[in-house]
């Protein structure tokens, strides 16, 4: 030791700050840190942050609010949620319903469904167009260039086939290649072509009666699709355990039309014969039975004014089709004035050259001096002003009635889809010329199933029944169910009818005005209507364009059938000339298949009914 006092070293103490720093400095430090430190983030005893107890809140809310939307989703939503998840999972596989057949009254088919196969492509998911294309061109009997672009439109959804054979359909399932679908379907087949097809109607691509017969019974015809629906994953395997849920197709109800198939044929061939060579504008042909209102050929046909070709109308003209009559209405004049007593057949009636009405001026056809004539010449020559003058002792009040007896401006009963109920003025309506024109057949507008019905009616010694198309309808298991007759009404008196009648057969003779509608071996009673067809642009006529009809039954004096025939803008102009020779074609064929026996002393036979085939008579079943 030199003596020299040795200086102490500073150590920091162990767990407090730099050198230099003491017990004063841990004291300030912790004052300071207790007076600056942040508010409410200090920790006193048995206290919880603020922080602390804000998240647990907003956890507590958060856990609330979800097992709200729990019970929501369980209680109120939970069923909707479901569905949506089966959808998702349920794959529903239909099989379509047979659509119940259209037969004639002898049972030939004339509509019925056919099961097919329908085959779809996804395109969007194959990837070797041409592969596919050159398997599927030898069963489907199409190029592979034309399947191969058809299978590369990159449109999700191409039909191959609607209307594939089921055994080539399975074939084509068995090659199972990528993106295509073999689904059931029915085709709706029409075996004798388009022979009544404004009648029966069409079905449309959903399989539903869209127009005619085929969507007024829809209802029975359409049978109920059957189903099978099971769950599957969603790479397509069905899921075990969930099982398979099978509905029975049921197939659709058939009916049994009046109408009858041969005769149907005849009538349409007779119609466009008539068209083509009268040039005209479309035709109507349509006989019907007056004791039973079973109408049993029902024709419309059009000509296209291009080429010349006559084929069916679109729509059924007979009962969508109106149009003024002219003088085949005569006959609800001349009914009326012999129910009332005003005539009797040989009431002669002063007939002038000329009738001022009103100041308008009306004549016959043909001109002539003053002349006298009975009741029974003034129908068989078709003078306008003859009956215009029995109209007038008739009364506008009478005529009126009898008018709306008839049913003109009242549906026919049919409940045809379009049919019209024609067009007939209210009597407070009519103008002072009125008199004049209503009895000859202009201001009225019907459908030639409305004159057919009138017709028939005197036909039938007065009294009306309400016609009809459909018989019976046929169940799935081939039973067959008639349906009733409505009731007929009678409209005439049995008298007066039979005055009519007679009058009416001097109509279809030399001295009348449709000689061309006389049947060989049969009499005729009928009448000729000739009119002008309205022009809507000018409220007058269309120069030149006329509507011809004849409409008449056989025999006359035991009406077994009652034919009208219309034709629009024919040429020449006359019933007598263009539609009475079509009444006499198809009356002719309709008489001998029905082995309608000639009136005794007539020497003709009627001919046999068609060969192989025993045709019911008329009236009967």
């Amino acid at each position: 030791m030199n003596g020299t006092r040795e200086q102490p070293r500073l150590q920091p103490r162990r767990g407090h700050g730099p050198v230099g720093h003491g017990r004063g400095f841990e004291r300030r430090v912790a004052r300071a840190g207790t007076s600056a430190a942040a508010p409410g983030w200090g920790r006193t005893a048995g206290s919880t942050p603020r922080r602390l107890r804000v998240m647990r809140g907003v956890v507590l809310v958060c856990f609330c609010a979800l097992v709200l939307r729990l019970v929501q989703l369980q209680t109120g939503a939970g069923s909707s949620y479901r569905a949506l998840g089966a959808v998702e999972t349920t794959v529903t596989q239909v099989d379509p319903a047979a659509r119940g057949a259209i037969t004639d009254r002898n049972g030939a088919v004339l509509a019925m469904s056919r099961p097919v196969d329908v085959l779809v492509a996804d395109d969007l998911i194959i990837h070797h167009p041409r592969t596919e294309a050159t398997a599927l061109a030898p069963l489907l009997g199409t190029g592979v260039g034309s399947l191969t672009a058809m299978l590369s439109r990159h449109s999700g959804y191409v039909v191959l086939d609607g209307a594939l054979d089921p055994a080539v359909g399975g074939k084509i399932q068995a090659l199972g290649l990528r993106g295509l679908s073999v689904s059931p379907s029915e085709q709706r087949v029409y075996p004798a072509g388009n022979l009544a097809s404004p009648l029966l109607g069409i079905v449309n691509a959903a399989d539903q009666g869209a127009a005619g017969l085929e969507y007024q019974y829809q209802a029975i015809l359409a049978g109920h699709a059957g189903a099978a629906v099971e769950a599957v994953s969603p790479s397509g395997v069905p899921i075990a355990g969930t099982g398979r849920t099978i509905t029975v197709a049921r197939p659709g109800t058939g009916i049994e039309l009046t109408i009858d198939e041969p005769l149907q044929y005849v009538a349409e061939k007779a119609l466009a014969a008539g068209i083509a060579s009268s040039h005209a504008e479309n035709g109507i042909a349509e006989v019907m039975d007056p004791r039973t209102g079973d109408i049993l050929a029902m024709a419309s046909m059009v000509r296209d004014p291009a080429t010349g070709a006559v084929t069916e109308a679109p729509q059924d003209l007979a009962v969508t089709q109106v149009y003024e009559p002219g003088s085949v209405f005569k006959l609800v004049t001349f009914s009326a004035a012999l129910q009332d007593g005003i005539i009797t057949p040989d009431t002669v009636v002063h007939v002038p050259s000329v009738l001022p009405i009103d100041g308008a001026i009306f004549h016959d056809a043909e001109p002539h001096p003053a002349e006298p004539l009975t009741a029974s010449q003034i129908l068989a020559q078709s003078s306008n002003m003859g009956t215009i003058l029995i109209a007038q002792r008739l009364g506008v009040q009478r005529l009126a009635a009898q008018i709306a007896r008839l049913g003109f401006g009242k549906p026919t009963g049919l409940h045809f889809p379009g049919a019209s109920p024609g067009l007939v003025k209210p009597v407070g309506l009519w103008s002072p010329t009125a008199i004049g024109s209503t009895p000859i057949g202009q201001d009225t507008g019907v459908t030639a199933q409305q004159l057919l019905d009138v017709v028939s009616m005197v036909a039938n010694g007065g009294v009306a029944v309400p016609p009809r198309l459909v018989a019976a309808t046929v169940a799935p298991g081939g039973a067959l169910h008639r349906i009733p007759r409505q009731p007929g009404r009678r409209e005439v008196a049995a008298s007066a009818a039979h005055e009519l009648a007679t009058m009416m057969e001097s109509v279809a003779t030399p001295v009348g005005t449709a000689p061309a509608a006389a049947v060989p071996g049969y009499t005729v009673a009928g009448k000729t209507g000739t009119s002008q067809i309205p022009d809507p642009a000018t409220g007058g006529y269309t120069p030149g364009a006329y509507w011809a009809t004849f409409a008449g039954f056989a025999p006359a004096q035991a009406p077994a059938l009652a034919c009208i025939v219309v034709m629009t803008r024919p040429t020449p102009i006359y019933g007598g000339s263009v539609s009475a020779p079509v009444f006499s074609t198809i009356m002719r064929y309709a008489l001998h298949r029905y082995g309608v026996p000639a009136p005794p002393g007539s020497g003709t036979q009627p001919l046999p009914p068609t060969a192989g085939q025993q045709v019911p008579a008329p009236g009967v079943g």
